[in-house]
């Protein structure tokens, strides 16, 4: 990992995982005197979204406001530190890994930082395929907080 981290990204789902992941980013950023992004990726599967009943934009909206519970807190602790924090919601209709990917290279991320594991049952059974495979693609370093 380079000395030179000045953009650390987070990836964020609510679980125990990726809240002490972002406790962790906040104290590195403080430490390199880093930009944080928190990143959530809305998983929106193509065909509900061709659906008009199927209310995929409420979908949005509620992962919005889930977003803003989870980093509540975080939000007040990183302005205390005076760190430079954001936060992203995006969706993808496919790859939650390659959204990760391609908005840390929009975003020109020198650092991703993912928890070991999800939130849902899946993503238990799944352990760590996000990050596994954010890991094998991403062009810049990637940090796995357990």
């Amino acid at each position: 990992m380079s000395e030179e981290i000045s953009k650390i990204m987070v990836g964020i789902d609510g679980s125990e995982a990726s809240i002490k992941a972002v406790r962790k980013v906040l104290d590195m950023a403080k430490k390199y005197s880093a930009e944080v992004i928190a990143i959530h990726i809305s998983l929106i599967p193509y065909y509900l979204r061709r659906l008009p009943q199927s209310g995929w934009e409420e979908l949005r909206a509620y992962d919005d406001e889930q977003m803003k519970i989870w980093l509540k807190n975080i939000m007040i602790e990183a302005n205390e530190k005076n760190i430079h924090f954001k936060a992203l919601v995006k969706e993808t209709t496919s790859s939650i890994v390659n959204e990760i990917i391609r908005s840390a290279d929009a975003e020109n991320i020198d650092l991703i930082v993912l928890g070991s594991t999800g939130k849902s049952r899946l993503d238990r059974m799944l352990v760590g395929s996000v990050a596994q495979g954010v890991m094998t693609n991403a062009k810049c370093s990637v940090l796995v907080v357990r």
